[in-house]
């Protein structure tokens, strides 16, 4: 009888045990659901007490959130920063937009919408994470370590602030992830890389910018690239198409489309990466530029 009594009183302290864990679990599950965790809402409480606890996307800048990313297979996503998925790296497009050297109303908004790039909700501010505002900024240190993607240098009219740092990452992104830096229109695109771009070898370029009237015939470097489904010339548009002398491209660069020996479309590859040049600055849509804009999306390495 003794040993009956003892099993009886074992049997009932672990009946008692599990009916303890179900009731926590039911009372963590409800918990969960009426937001008493760090991660569910601004009503959550914080592990030290009683104080409300925000989202942890509240404290971080805008451009990291509320913007349409674009993937590879066309579908769309939020790009949400959480502490969870980490960084919001924009998987194909970015476009520098420094609103003091980038005119939003200009050539750059024709090339935003040629790109499809979305500006904010209602505001219809670029200020979401298809953009970036600022070279010497935290979001290129994150765009610096992407990988497969085009950030796009539209036409500007002043030239932005480079530090050192921003400089080097800024090479790093075309270096090393195996991304393309996509500049467009005009002699200010040609400087841009002139004083910007390192090139494979460390010591940059030279090139020299000249204007000569079109059209511009397509080249045999374009056969086997996605120029190649682009018109068999280009038109010239006024002055508004400035290219560089094929003089003074490097022996590694490609050029498509060219003119008296001055190219008006042209790639140069940086070891991973690759830097593509397009000398129409898009002031006014014209169908064969805008063809060859989206062709040059799909020239970025895979």
């Amino acid at each position: 009888p003794g040993r009956r009594g003892r099993g009886r009183v074992l049997l009932g302290s672990f009946l008692l045990g599990c009916a303890g864990l179900v009731v926590t679990g039911m009372l963590l599950f409800d918990s969960q659901e009426k937001g008493t965790f760090t991660d569910v809402g601004t009503h959550a409480i914080s592990l030290l007490g009683t104080m409300p606890v925000p989202r942890d996307t509240s404290f971080f800048p805008t451009w990291t959130h509320g913007g349409a990313m674009r993937y590879y297979d066309r579908s769309m996503a939020h790009g949400q920063w959480s502490p969870e998925s980490g960084p919001p790296y924009v998987k194909h497009i970015t476009m520098w937009s420094d609103p003091r050297c980038v005119d939003h109303n200009g050539p750059a908004n024709n090339v935003r919408r040629i790109l499809g790039l979305r500006t904010s909700w209602q505001s219809h501010k670029w200020n979401n994470n298809a953009f970036m505002g600022k070279m010497n900024s935290v979001q290129l240190r994150f765009l610096s370590r992407n990988t497969n993607s085009i950030l796009v240098i539209p036409p500007f009219h002043e030239f932005p602030e480079m530090s050192k740092r921003a400089m080097a990452m800024l090479n790093d992104y075309a270096l090393v992830g195996g991304n393309t830096i996509l500049v467009v229109g005009g002699p200010t695109g040609i400087l841009f890389i002139n004083q910007n771009l390192a090139g494979t070898d460390g010591y940059g370029y030279e090139l020299d910018p000249k204007w000569v009237e079109g059209p511009y015939e397509m080249q045999d470097g374009a056969m086997g690239t996605a120029f190649q489904y682009g018109a068999v010339t280009l038109p010239s548009v006024g002055t508004e198409v400035v290219g560089v002398t094929t003089a003074s491209l490097p022996a590694e660069a490609v050029s498509y489309y060219e003119a008296s020996e001055v190219s008006v479309v042209f790639s140069i590859p940086c070891e991973a990466g690759r830097l593509i040049y397009l000398g129409y600055d898009y002031s006014m849509m014209v169908p064969a530029w805008t063809d060859i804009m989206l062709l040059a999306m799909r020239m970025s390495p895979n």
